[in-house]
């Protein structure tokens, strides 16, 4: 990592560090994160529903791993949820993990249900959980999530790489980001930050946004490319969606404009 990379994430931690106090106000900096909850929940299981292959789906309860946690939002969600086994939660920022670790104090089902754990440390740093062998059960993942965590990251590529080391054969990475394009600008950062203010502002940087084109051809070229992987992934849906205001988030729209939901499955 450069020292210009560096810079960066520093600035990234700082920032979210600074919005810990009111991750879970849902009037508060992170209400539009609130608001987006419930779509990404939908998203995951309606794609798990309509596209696994039964040959590779397990019977047993979801294990997954929430990329970029944060305060929990979306993390605490998947636990709550009866089809999951297990969810375990990294982030980097110590002060937004320490507020994700009080609220779940909040609900005795989570402390003591033994169904989620957070973690502090990136996804690069956390152990490649070994696959399935005689006498062995699977330690992969049945499903990776990287909602609104690539245009955060100074590596978006890297981070893609260790996520698909950590899925299981039949898995899933479920993704959420945003087009480099001028509408995204325009309604992100110019309007959503700096005119409505409905986004704290420096959230996001335009540099760092990821056309929906290049991140389906990450996996349809990137992955062909590494020698000796086994694996062979399927982009199996992608959605476009906007925020409408006193409605919420909602799919609409062309996925390659604005902000878009991406779906992975591992074939093998």
């Amino acid at each position: 990592m450069t020292n210009v990379q560096i810079s960066n994430c520093a600035l990234e931690l700082s920032h979210f560090n600074a919005l810990a106090s009111t991750w879970w106000d849902a009037s508060g900096p992170s209400r539009l994160l609130h608001k987006m909850n419930p779509l990404r929940i939908s998203f995951i299981f309606d794609t798990i529903d309509q596209y696994a292959l039964p040959a590779l789906s397990r019977g047993s309860g979801l294990k997954m791993l929430d990329v970029g946690c944060g305060g929990g939002i979306l993390t605490e969600s998947l636990a709550r949820n009866a089809r999951v086994a297990s969810v375990t939660g990294i982030d980097m920022s110590e002060d937004v993990l320490a507020v994700a670790q009080q609220h779940k104090k909040r609900d005795p089902a989570l402390v003591y249900g033994g169904k989620l754990e957070y973690r502090l440390c990136s996804l690069l740093d956390l152990p490649i959980p070994r696959a399935a062998s005689e006498g062995q059960e699977e330690e992969r993942y049945d499903a990776v999530t990287l909602f609104e965590v690539l245009e955060h990251v100074p590596n978006p590529s890297a981070v893609l790489q260790a996520a698909t080391e950590r899925v299981r054969p039949g898995g899933w990475i479920f993704a959420s980001t945003v087009n480099r394009t001028a509408a995204a600008y325009l309604t992100t950062i110019f309007i959503g930050e700096k005119v409505l203010k409905i986004v704290p502002e420096g959230t996001h940087t335009w540099s760092k946004y990821i056309n929906e084109r290049e991140l389906r051809e990450w996996f349809v070229e990137h992955k062909a490319n590494v020698p000796g992987s086994g694996e062979h992934w399927d982009i199996v849906r992608s959605e476009g969606c906007i925020y409408v205001p006193f409605v919420g988030w909602k799919f609409k729209g062309p996925r390659d404009l604005g902000n878009y939901f991406l779906a992975a499955r591992r074939l093998e």
